[in-house]
């Protein structure tokens, strides 16, 4: 009989004198190439959960806690997206040196979509979850004000800040499990440690004082990129305008979701997710709005001899 028992691994780093970790879950005989998930501000590497679970029914996971989040160390603001594209690149270096799927959420949907477009051939598809194009001022301000609670040192006022920026908490929309993921997220603010806190501090000025870059190639693979219908960070309309910068997008917005899609709706994102992996249809959803294929699917050059695929 042939094995499917699972089996973890760890794997301790340091990169520019910083200390991080991955881990790979193994799935024999898997269907699909690994999925990385890279998380958002809050997240550490353990913490997918459901949709974790599920998706290694079908393949290997590969998670992180790069510089700066969970038990990694603390990464001052003034590294920017490329470095933590660095320390990506030398975990997977290692853990999976051939092609990977990859799938970002939030804050981490920025370093996926920029190491996928520095290493071509890297990467077979990539999902981005809750992204934008760019930094808006109305993003910023809310940003920003979650920080100023948080210097100020009240608590409470932080805490109902960061829900207002990924919740919509509007009492006559319907967004699924929202009274669990506000209680779950709510514990995990009021338990962040002064090290969190500070990491939050770096991370969010991160985001704040290193726009994305500009120019270059773009994303060739295929992509889709998907938020919920009710985020109030990630609008629909600031992922949609992200989808553009790929050249072969799928653009998805889940019903009854916010920026915590998945969280949310862990089972749904990941049916979806799947269905792209396979390039399989993505049509007759009833968990999102029909896909949108933005702008004009661009011919991907045939890889050299010799080279990577």
């Amino acid at each position: 009989m042939t094995s499917t028992t699972l089996s973890e691994e760890v794997i301790p780093l340091t990169y520019g004198g910083f200390s991080y970790s991955g881990r790979i879950v193994h799935r024999p005989n898997a269907r699909l190439a690994p999925l990385v998930l890279i998380g958002g501000a809050f997240q550490h590497q353990g913490a997918w959960g459901r949709l974790e679970r599920m998706a290694l029914e079908s393949m290997s996971v590969i998670t992180v806690d790069l510089p700066g989040w969970g038990a990694a160390d603390r990464l001052p603001a003034r590294y920017g997206i490329d470095f933590l594209c660095g320390a990506l690149d030398q975990l997977l270096a290692k853990a999976a040196p051939y092609p990977v799927n990859v799938m970002g959420a939030s804050y981490g949907s920025a370093v996926a979509h920029e190491w996928v477009r520095r290493h071509p051939g890297r990467a077979e598809r990539l999902v981005l979850v809750g992204t934008m194009a760019q930094l808006t001022d109305h993003v910023r301000a809310r940003v920003e004000l979650t920080l100023r609670m948080l210097e100020r040192g009240s608590h409470a006022e932080f805490v109902d800040q960061v829900l207002d920026t990924l919740i919509c908490r509007a009492p006559r929309v319907t967004v699924a499990r929202r009274a669990t993921v506000i209680r779950c997220l709510t514990r995990a603010l009021n338990e962040l440690t002064a090290d969190g806190k500070l990491k939050y501090r770096e991370n969010t000025r991160r985001l704040l004082d290193h726009p994305a870059p500009s120019g270059g190639p773009v994303v060739r693979i295929p992509v889709l990129v998907t938020t919920g219908e009710h985020d109030p960070l990630t609008t629909p309309a600031l992922s949609r305008e992200a989808s553009a910068r790929c050249a072969d997008a799928r653009f998805a917005v889940f019903k009854d979701a916010d920026h915590l899609v998945h969280l949310e709706r862990p089972a749904e994102l990941l049916d979806l997710v799947l269905k792209f992996l396979a390039d399989e249809p993505l049509t007759g959803l009833d968990y999102c709005h029909p896909v949108e294929y933005p702008g004009h699917r661009v011919p991907v050059p045939s890889p050299r001899a010799g080279g990577e695929r």
